[in-house]
């Protein structure tokens, strides 16, 4: 933590995306109302972020368990776009077909078409991808949240995954958010300093209900 001329205090919320009043001002162009989209899960109070895409992705489904592809228009989530995760599966892997620019700044890396199980060791690989799989034919949500050990400021990133339908025979897809939280504890966050080692440890992770109840928790062994 530094100073600038003007003495305001700079954290690791370096970049305007990432400033707490620019994240909690994000919105789309359509939305459900918030009040009538929950929030809380379980133990989880969503971030902002999380909780507006939420209620985007609860009113483009309409009457539907959830939205089709057709329904997803990046150009209405204005100002959310750029803390969103697009991802389509290419057969075992999970591939990120949108990256938002603000994820790219905080980790000075763009995912963009990097499968994202690459970054999860490989003993518990197989375990996630049949989670992820699962959020299909459930019908239901998922936050995962996890935290950054090795950096003393407490690092806990909130990802979210929700099931996005694709015509037959088309690769299955799913788009969330991910946002920084504080750890329990800690007093800044940081983002991940790109090219360096990082210990990630899994802080949380739970089904979000989306209308069609929770699938057994025993999905969530072995992560």
């Amino acid at each position: 933590m530094s100073t600038d001329d003007s003495q305001r205090l700079i954290s690791g919320w370096v970049y305007e995306a990432m400033q707490p009043e620019v994240a909690n001002a994000a919105t789309a162009a359509v939305s459900a109302p918030l009040d009538q989209v929950p929030r809380q899960h379980g133990p989880v109070k969503l971030t902002h972020v999380a909780h507006a895409f939420l209620a985007y992705w609860w009113h483009v489904r309409g009457d539907k368990i959830m939205p089709d592809a057709t329904d997803i228009v990046i150009p209405q989530l204005r100002t959310l776009a750029p803390y969103v995760r697009y991802m389509h599966w290419d057969g075992d892997k999970l591939i990120h077909r949108l990256w938002g620019s603000a994820l790219t700044e905080g980790i000075g890396l763009d995912l963009t078409g990097h499968d994202a199980l690459a970054y999860i060791p490989e003993e518990r690989r197989d375990a996630n991808r049949n989670l992820f799989r699962s959020l299909h034919t459930h019908q239901c949500g998922l936050v995962v949240l996890v935290r950054n050990d090795s950096r003393s400021e407490g690092l806990m990133a909130e990802l979210t995954f929700l099931p996005v339908a694709t015509g037959p025979g088309k690769p299955q897809r799913l788009i969330g958010t991910m946002q920084w939280r504080r750890a329990e504890g800690a007093s800044i966050v940081l983002p991940i300093e790109s090219g360096k080692p990082q210990e990630l440890n899994l802080e949380a992770i739970l089904f979000l209900d989306l209308g069609a109840g929770l699938p057994d928790q025993d999905l969530l062994a072995g992560l």
